[in-house]
């Protein structure tokens, strides 16, 4: 490169620098325009108005596929309630499973034990809006039924303002975009909208007595305890109905738990306690008192799945419903779910051994031996004594 730019006259060389200089400038700039961050779109904030949809649930629950609409009816005008020449603005649908990046779910599980909870932002477009004057402008903002009976649908209300100016055309524009708690109507203060529904569906819980063996007694009482531990959408001192029937499904007893209490009852063979109206997510505990002679195992199913089954060979052992829970599900989900719940406590009763007249009377024969031998010589003793007369 030297020896070609030797040969070139001092004026040629100015004028190849300058256009290489030239050159090289716009390259760099090019290059910088290519791969610079691309420009942010800016969204006009008041081309819409941002609520947020909450969805909680207890733990170890899960949601059925159910939807929301959210509407925005007109409501005043300048703190009238006059609708008139007021813009109508379109309704939200979503539903539970639906979303596209970035418009999905997301955890938002509140610092609160037992709840499991999930929300999105959902936006009512005011781009295409238009109104025919200036002035305040108030849409009530409420969830609609929704398609599932056990989804509430969000009582709470609210009120949105836009306050429209005069921008100097026949059209006029959104200056503010607020959200107003609904609880004071048109007066009342600024707020951020949350929209909740919570999901809390009931099933049940049965629990159930066999006995079985040839020297079983089925007429025999066995000792039961229960506790059930509330949600958090229960009071904690909160209490539910239970009825006990027997082998017949006859002759029904009513018995009232409370949450987070232990509570006693008897069971015998073919009884059954069922319990009604549990939210799902409650956890329980059931256990029985050990009984003599009988080797226990206890079998729980929940949500209508395979039975979950703990066996032992041992005699007169208590047995609780954990036994069969704590190596197969996580402690969140060993609580009433959807579908058939029930803990049923099996005991056995062994056959008895064929009787051994010996073994099974040794003591009596060895003190009746034992008898015998002192009165054998106590009667020799006796003659002995007269022969010596």
């Amino acid at each position: 490169m030297t020896e070609l730019l030797k040969g070139i006259c001092p004026k040629h060389l100015r004028a190849f620098l300058l256009v290489l200089m030239l050159t090289l400038g716009m390259s760099l700039v090019v290059a910088s325009t290519a791969f610079a961050d691309p420009a942010p779109v800016v969204v006009d904030p008041n081309s819409y108005a941002e609520i947020t949809k909450v969805i909680e649930r207890p733990m170890g629950v899960h949601l059925p596929d159910t939807g929301f609409n959210i509407s925005a009816t007109p409501y005043a005008v300048n703190g009238r309630t006059q609708t008139g020449g007021t813009p109508a603005i379109s309704s939200i649908a979503v539903t539970t499973a639906d979303g596209i990046m970035p418009d999905v779910w997301v955890d938002s599980t509140p610092e609160v034990t037992g709840i499991k909870s999930i929300e999105r932002k959902l936006r009512f477009d005011l781009s295409d809006l238009s109104f025919d004057r200036p002035g305040e402008y108030d849409y009530l903002i409420e969830v609609q039924h929704n398609s599932h009976y056990d989804v509430t649908k969000a009582d709470n209300k609210y009120m949105l303002r836009l306050n429209v100016d005069a921008d100097g055309t026949d059209a006029h524009t959104v200056s503010k975009v607020a959200f107003l708690d609904y609880a004071n109507g048109t007066t009342g203060a600024e707020v951020t909208p949350r929209l909740v529904s919570t999901y809390t569906p009931a099933s049940s819980l049965q629990i159930m007595k066999e006995v079985t063996g040839e020297y079983a007694d089925h007429s025999a009482k066995f000792n039961f305890r229960v506790r059930l531990t509330n949600t958090e959408f229960i009071a904690a001192d909160a209490t539910v109905d239970a009825v006990m029937t027997d082998a017949d499904g006859a002759n029904p007893e009513t018995h009232t738990i409370t949450y987070n209490k232990w509570y006693n009852f008897s069971l015998q063979h073919g009884w059954t306690m069922d319990i009604a109206d549990l939210p799902l997510g409650t956890a329980f505990i059931v256990t029985e008192k050990a009984a003599t002679s009988y080797i226990p195992s206890v079998a729980v199913v929940i949500g209508g799945g395979t039975p979950f089954v703990h066996s032992t060979n041992s005699k007169d052992r208590s047995l609780s419903s954990e036994a069969a829970l704590a190596d197969a599900l996580q402690l969140e989900d060993r609580v009433i779910s959807a579908g058939e719940n029930s803990v049923t406590f099996t005991n056995h009763h062994p056959a008895q051994s064929p009787p051994h007249l010996i073994m099974d009377n040794l003591g009596l024969i060895i003190a009746a031996a034992v008898g015998f031998v002192a009165v054998v010589l106590l009667i020799a003793i006796i003659r002995k004594r007269r022969a010596k007369k």
